[in-house]
């Protein structure tokens, strides 16, 4: 989709970092983002530390570094001057790829994409596979946003469409796959009704306060999930965010100040994704975990923790350290969750799986209906 020299050599080592990374696993998919231009997929600009950036379809050196770099870029807010009125982001290419990766394409997959974004996730998934793919979004200005990027990249396989996310897009159906570019708390039964019957459906699934990605499947007539890997999304709206009974949401306003507890050392250092691992697990054992911000801890150490309203709060960061509020009882059950962690040897989001079960509402979802462990073979 690239001419340019000196831009095709920039894309080539973009997705090459990538496969470095192990975000991208196989020829296909490095193929897709090194040839995908993904600058073409930003309408106009973006935002960062609330300024917005503009972007020409030839950006300068500058802007490239910073567009193939593996960070996410907000593309809308809810402002006066934002037509789309809600956030809306290109994703972080890192995330990307690995949900690329664990959707299994091949060519001639079929695939409806929840949550249009800036179009470029669809137009790698069309590289992919060769064929239509579908995505579909509430918001006409993103949508046509999407559909004109398509038309830029000189992608024809992309059908972007205006809809409710909740009743898929039976028109197109049935897919192979369906992936989910949003925080859900559940999964649409209008989405299983559009699926073929070996099919997968890749959705963040809201749990203990982040979203990470699961994999949906029928067995059978049963629904099952899969935990995939560590991901965090801008959550939908309406039945698709009915947040499950006895779970904690996460808290949108920090908590008051006050004085803050340390314990040192409860769990290990954790770099990288094995503190969302840590943080899955904790949302498996009680519906109190949540995500939680206070003056006095740095949020990029992580915010996993125990919120108990009026009586408590604990946060287990990176550091291992452990920091609470109020009542120590609750600092003393996230001790103990930490520590069943360890002696279970670390499990990862990948070896945890549920069964879904369906809302008794007038617009029902599939919910986790309670996480296990796998068995795992020893080595």
């Amino acid at each position: 989709m690239t001419t340019d020299p000196s831009l095709t050599q920039r894309m080539t080592a973009y997705a090459a970092a990538l496969n470095e990374r192990g975000a991208i696993r196989t020829p296909a998919v490095q193929r897709a983002f090194a040839t995908v231009p993904r600058h073409l997929f930003l309408p106009g600009g973006y935002y960062t530390g609330g300024t917005f950036t503009p972007v020409s379809q030839d950006p300068g050196e500058d802007l490239l570094e910073r567009i193939y770099a593996d960070t996410a870029l907000m593309t809308h807010v809810p402002k006066d001057e934002d037509a789309a009125g809600r956030y809306s982001s290109t994703s972080q290419p890192r995330v990307i790829a690995a949900m690329l990766e664990a959707l299994h394409l091949s060519p001639g997959t079929k695939v409806l994409e929840i949550g249009a974004g800036t179009g470029y996730n669809a137009a790698l998934i069309a590289a992919i596979t060769g064929t239509e793919v579908v995505t579909l979004d509430v918001s006409e200005i993103i949508v046509t946003e999407a559909a004109q990027a398509a038309e830029r990249a000189g992608e024809k396989n992309i059908t972007a469409v205006t809809g409710d996310g909740y009743l898929g897009h039976p028109q197109g159906g049935p897919y192979d796959r369906i992936i989910v570019t949003c925080g859900v708390t559940g999964i649409s039964p209008h989405w299983l009704d559009q699926l073929t019957d070996d099919g997968l459906i890749l959705a963040p699934t809201a749990h203990g306060g982040f979203h990470p990605t699961v994999a949906v499947r029928r067995d059978g007539h049963r629904i099952t999930g899969q935990g995939v890997m560590s991901s965090d999304f801008m959550h939908a709206a309406g039945p698709l965010y009915a947040w499950p009974e006895g779970q904690t949401p996460a808290l949108t306003e920090p908590l008051p100040t006050q004085p803050l507890t340390t314990r040192s050392d409860v769990g290990p250092a954790l770099p990288g994704d094995e503190y969302f691992d840590l943080w899955f697990h904790l949302g498996t054992e009680t519906g109190r975990t949540t995500r939680a911000y206070v003056e006095g801890l740095d949020p990029a150490q992580g915010m996993a923790c125990l919120h108990q309203p009026g009586h408590g709060t604990a946060w287990i960061q990176r550091t291992g350290h452990l920091h609470h509020v109020g009542n120590p009882s609750v600092a003393d059950d996230l001790a103990a969750s930490v520590h069943k962690w360890i002696n279970l040897d670390q499990p990862t989001i990948a070896d945890y799986h549920t069964d879904f079960e369906r809302t008794d509402t007038d617009e029902s979802v599939y919910q986790p209906a309670g996480w296990r462990l796998r068995d795992i073979p020893e080595q």
